[in-house]
């Protein structure tokens, strides 16, 4: 790899223009090409347009209908509706004074290193890794044009049109091996054009296929619909100069659509793993037995325990003969894992081995003390306000405290978008398309944005709530600082996740400043926030009564429909899942208990303020149980006793089957019939010749004394038997014999 690699095109995004001499380079090199090729292609060339603006991949608003008109067809009203409401109810306006500009402005920055005293042993498992993975001697990560990687020229005009001018070192490595149908295992640092890796080889592929016969035969898969929209709109990019159709398959759109097009049969399809299942076992004329190449990416969330069963199954419904590729930015080193993908062969690239993170980042520490975690928001909406005022992620970690701060963020007059589970598809990709078009300058998420999304732009990323692992840091940090540039990294860091933080620096290799926010700032937020209870309870309330109404509404109508098409209804097939819901809840609970597992390990000693939580969780769990009605609560009682009752005897029927054990011999029967199979297998072997039997010089007569022993054996061996035979007898009692005698006592009535 070269070592000097600069990202030379400004971004995959942005409509800047190059600079003059070096569109006139462009052109003097693909007329050269031109004048070297076939009259047709002259052609094609003379429709190409002379000044062209780069063109952008990523187009989100077009997947779905418009927010608007899905709150008109629900009856229902956005939250900034519901924000701006609040804000004109206001009886007295929330003064924002400015006086502390000075000192929020002029914030401390102070170096903290953190020097491990011992190197991570985590480079050890490449090194068991390496006889599962072929040698890749002839891979070169260099490139200087794409006209390097024998792609053909309607893929060359689409990198030209997107503004893509030399290659990355993973697409300079990748791009030549998966033309020639290898497996692939490939890893690079965020934002270093993963995407392009493996879509150009594919769609260079996919130009040479027999047209005749249509059948899917490429099938991509993504862990969220956000990234799998966002890889659809890059090979629609890539593919339009070409007659490659491609399909996504995501949940939250249409599953008719869906199916139409998947019945179709496109080239191409971009799915998350558990709609695509839905469609292979629940549409018509929807297989991959003709499939050619299977792609994952963010392999390493797939193969992860929430996502692992339906991927497993995929497999399982695609050809053995297929090419594998595998791509992400903290790719798994579990070879066992890799292996059930039937992987042959496959070769490991890594672009940047050295730094898992971009040498552009800056990362920041917000130190929350013991006891002021109830200031956290203030201390956001300080930094916020001030500091970091537009192009920014803010990673929360649950979907009520990513509401909650989208509903303070419009209260407080900041334009923020929200991000997360509780939304509609149509409404998520619409805070994305807001964000990526500077609509609003902040966007609340949760995990869901982490991986993958590549909005060029952003300049900071906020972790309000510190993320579980390194891998999640990782990927959170990487949607800023991409493609070259700079970029703020900024966690805030409780108590309880020092331990957590000192390990991401350790194996980021990264180095930490602290930043410490004016005390001034965070009262006069805090006194903000108090101020503003009001309004956001207020908010909250609406949202849940016009919930209520709709999931009425809804109820009434599915009833009416019940009635009106009950026949059509149930003549429909039942959908089928290739797990029951006894199994699903099953592999949710092992998936939790992992995490809780790789949380806690060892079962360490709890902090105080994680004993005070249980403890209130436990006071609201019994709260809650006061309030239910009294046939509820019974019920809950009845079942509790229930599970007590059985983990009770559970536990006696244990204590006695060890007693049991401890207490209880080999019977007689047991003894004398096992001697007897000795006596039998010494004599075969004897008369076989395998064993010489021992000529004894003086043959003791029998004592009187060992006869006995022997008859009082013999006796007790008998007695047993008897005893045994009884016991059978008295166990299985005798049948009686049927009569043949039958009532007439119906023919009497008569």
């Amino acid at each position: 790899m070269a070592p000097a690699f600069v990202f030379e095109p400004p971004s995959d995004e942005e409509l800047d223009h190059f600079d003059a001499e070096e569109e006139e380079e462009e052109t003097e090199e693909l007329e050269q090409v031109a004048k070297e090729e076939e009259d047709d292609e002259d052609e094609e060339k003379r429709q190409r347009p002379s000044n062209h603006k780069s063109q952008s991949p990523w187009d989100f608003g077009s997947y779905s209908e418009s927010v608007a008109e899905e709150h008109a067809r629900r009856s229902t009203t956005s939250v900034d509706f519901k924000i701006s409401r609040a804000l004109q109810s206001r009886s007295v306006p929330i003064t924002n004074n400015d006086s502390d500009n000075a000192e929020s402005e002029s914030e401390p920055d102070k170096q903290e290193d953190y020097n491990p005293e011992d190197e991570d042993d985590g480079t050890s498992n490449a090194g068991e890794s390496k006889p599962f993975f072929e040698p890749s001697e002839g891979a070169t990560f260099h490139a200087n044009s794409f006209m390097e990687l024998n792609l053909s020229r309607p893929l060359l005009r689409a990198c030209e049109a997107l503004g893509y001018i030399k290659p990355t070192p993973i697409q300079a490595a990748v791009i030549p091996l998966a033309l020639t149908g290898r497996d692939i295992c490939g890893s690079a640092i965020t934002g270093s054009g993963k995407t392009a890796a493996f879509t150009l080889p594919t769609l260079e592929r996919l130009l040479f296929r027999p047209k005749r016969v249509p059948a899917i035969r490429v099938l991509i898969l993504t862990p969220t619909r956000e990234l799998a929209v966002q890889v659809h709109s890059m090979i629609e990019k890539l593919a339009q100069f070409t007659d490659i159709r491609c399909c996504l398959v995501v949940g939250g759109l249409s599953t008719k659509v869906q199916e139409a097009a998947l019945r179709s049969m496109p080239d191409i399809v971009v799915a998350t793993p558990g709609r695509m299942i839905d469609h292979l076992r629940n549409s018509l004329s929807v297989d991959l037995d003709d499939l050619a190449v299977l792609i994952l990416d963010e392999a390493d969330r797939l193969l992860q325990l929430g996502f692992n069963a339906e991927i497993q199954e995929l497999v399982r419904l695609c050809p053995a003969r297929r090419q594998t590729m595998l791509f992400s930015a903290t790719m798994t080193e579990e070879v066992d894992e890799l292996i059930k993908l039937s992987l042959t062969k496959p070769l490991r690239l890594s672009a940047d081995p050295s730094t898992k993170r971009p040498a552009t980042l800056t990362e920041e520490v917000v130190r929350i003390r013991r006891m002021r975690e109830v200031n956290q928001e203030a201390v956001l909406l300080a930094l916020c306000s001030k500091t970091f005022t537009s192009k920014v992620i803010i990673f929360s970690g649950t979907k009520q405290a990513a509401h909650r701060l989208k509903i303070l963020f419009g209260l407080a007059g900041l334009k923020a978008a929200e991000l997360h589970g509780n939304l509609t598809q149509v409404q998520r990709l619409d805070a994305l398309e807001l964000f990526r078009k500077q609509g609003v300058d902040f966007l609340i998420a949760t995990d869901v944005a982490a991986r993958g999304l590549d909005i060029i732009g952003v300049q900071t990323v906020i972790n309000y709530a510190c993320p579980r692992d390194v891998t999640s840091y990782v990927h959170r940090v990487g949607r800023t600082a991409r493609a070259g540039r700079e970029g703020y990294a900024v966690t805030f860091l409780t108590d309880n996740d020092r331990s957590l933080l000192k390990d991401i620096a350790k194996r980021a290799g990264s180095k930490l400043k602290s930043r410490i926010v004016a005390e001034q700032s965070i009262t006069k937020w805090s006194e903000i926030i108090e101020q503003m209870e009001d309004q956001v309870a207020a908010v909250l309330q609406e949202e849940s009564e016009e919930r209520a109404l709709r999931k009425a509404e809804m109820e009434a109508t599915k009833a009416e429909n019940m009635i009106a098409y009950k026949d059509e209804i149930y003549s429909r097939p039942k959908k089928t899942w290739f797990v029951t819901e006894k199994e699903k809840k099953l592999v949710a609970k092992a998936a939790k208990a992992s995490l809780e597992k790789e949380n806690n390990p060892g079962k360490d000693l709890i902090s105080v303020q994680q004993a005070e939580d249980l403890k209130m969780k436990e006071k609201r769990k019994r709260e809650r149980e006061k309030n239910l009605p009294r046939k509820k609560r019974r019920k809950l009682e009845a079942a509790r006793e229930m599970l007590e009752d059985e983990n009770q005897n559970n536990k006696l029927e244990e204590g006695n089957r060890k007693i049991n054990k401890e207490k209880t011999g080999k019977s007689l029967v047991d003894v004398g019939y096992r001697r007897a199979k000795a006596v039998k297998a010494k004599k075969r072997a004897q008369d076989a010749g395998k064993i010489v039997k021992k000529t004894s010089k003086k043959s003791k007569p029998l004592t009187q004394k060992s006869q006995s022993r022997t008859e009082e054996m013999r006796d007790l061996f008998q007695s047993d038997m008897s005893e045994r035979k009884q016991k059978r007898n008295v166990s299985a009692p005798k049948k009686k014999p049927k009569s043949s005698f039958k009532s007439k006592s119906r023919f009497k009535r008569r």
